[in-house]
């Protein structure tokens, strides 16, 4: 890898390099190929060398909650109540954005376009636009609750010029070239309009450091260098409105000023995240090795870090499941393994691998009260 994806400077070496074999994707996918990760010293982006047939993943084998209409990723349960990602994205965007005067509104990389959906219903007077890279997504278009103009592979032409909001919902750390898409996103933006993003924080997640379909890690810094190179001003990056990502919100106004210099950077903290990683096979095999040889466990949470603890195991055949509080999981399988809720965990457990954010696990584990109760062995990654 030879330039930054955000500011095209030319990239030393790796800051973190893989298991030799193999890499995990947002997916949960084990593909061929090692995760290499670089660190711009010039903008401070951080970048995973890209995937050898990207446009064919993408099309092929992501996916994103098609399980139907009402399938989602949980948020978090507030409350005792379980709140879904799309709920939440479009709470806060509407918030942020305070649409007014029917606004012409793109969910641009929109997949089944869940949370415009949910703007919508909230605001009837929202004129919806959706676009994705890919078909697959077509069937959940057609009952939005109002009409909405759509397009695949490209943009439609028509559009151009004329948008008051383009929203982007976790699609940037995925796209390579980002000034090619940023300025394709300015092009749809009538003068003044605004562009409101999510991308995931590694630094409040760090599962995003590592998967390999996530081409772009980013800071405030860099985000701030990436829009001004690209004509946007009025930059806001809100940190705390949404768990682990950065909330962006800025205008299609070329800046005053460019202002990304004066962020401070994060090497210290990119540092510690690859170690952490560096760190987390040997723990995890430390930990299997102080069981017993006819031990059975399970995994709690059927996301990145679960799946990172299983390609890990040296003794993957004995995990019975995967324990996960989303219902729109439970019953189904990943990786040859049924997800279960934790009130449904077999009863000879002897141990639980805790496949959570090590930031927020220990503190979700102890809400969880059918583990609680039988005082199961907890091995946590941190």
């Amino acid at each position: 890898m030879s330039a930054c994806n955000v500011c095209g400077a030319a990239l030393a070496a790796p800051v973190y390099r893989g298991g030799e074999g193999s890499s995990i994707t947002t997916m949960n996918v084990v593909i061929e190929g090692q995760t290499e990760i670089f660190h711009c010293r010039a903008c401070d982006h951080v970048q995973t060398a890209e995937l050898p047939d990207l446009e064919r993943y993408y099309a092929e084998i992501y996916s994103i909650n098609e399980g139907g209409e009402d399938d989602d990723q949980l948020y978090e349960i507030r409350d005792g109540r379980e709140i879904y990602r799309s709920e939440h994205q479009a709470a806060v965007a509407l918030e942020k954005l305070g649409l007014s005067g029917s606004p012409k509104v793109l969910d641009y990389g929109s997949a089944k376009g869940a949370t415009l959906r949910r703007i919508v219903t909230a605001r009837p007077d929202v004129v919806p636009y959706l676009f994705d890279v890919t078909d697959k997504y077509r069937s959940f278009w057609g009952d939005f609750p109002v009409p909405a103009q759509t397009a695949t592979h490209r943009p439609d032409p028509a559009w151009a010029g004329s948008l008051d909001v383009v929203m982007s919902f976790y699609a940037l750390e995925h796209i390579p070239a980002l000034q090619e898409t940023l300025a394709a996103i300015s092009a749809l933006l009538r003068p003044g309009g605004t562009f409101y993003f999510l991308v995931p924080n590694m630094h409040a997640n760090p599962a995003d450091f590592i998967v390999a379909d996530h081409v772009n890690h980013f800071s405030r810094r860099s985000l701030t260098t990436m829009l001004e190179r690209a004509g946007f001003s009025g930059i806001e990056i809100d940190e705390s409105a949404h768990a682990a990502a950065f909330v962006v919100t800025c205008k299609a106004a070329r800046p005053q000023a460019h202002t990304a210099a004066q962020i401070p950077g994060s090497e210290a903290e990119v540092k510690q995240l690859a170690a952490f990683w560096s760190r987390a096979g040997a723990r995890i095999g430390e930990q299997e090795a102080s069981l017993a040889e006819d031990a059975r466990i399970a995994i709690y949470g059927a996301g990145v870090y679960g799946h990172f603890i299983l390609s890990s195991l040296t003794r993957p055949d004995r995990v019975a499941c995967f324990l996960d509080r989303n219902r729109f999981l439970r019953g189904t399988r990943s990786n040859g393994l049924e997800v279960r809720a934790p009130e449904d965990a077999p009863a000879d457990l002897d141990a639980v691998f805790v496949g959570l954010n090590p930031l927020q696990a220990r503190a979700i584990m102890d809400t969880v009260e059918p583990l609680k109760a039988r005082k199961t062995r907890l091995f946590f990654l941190d």
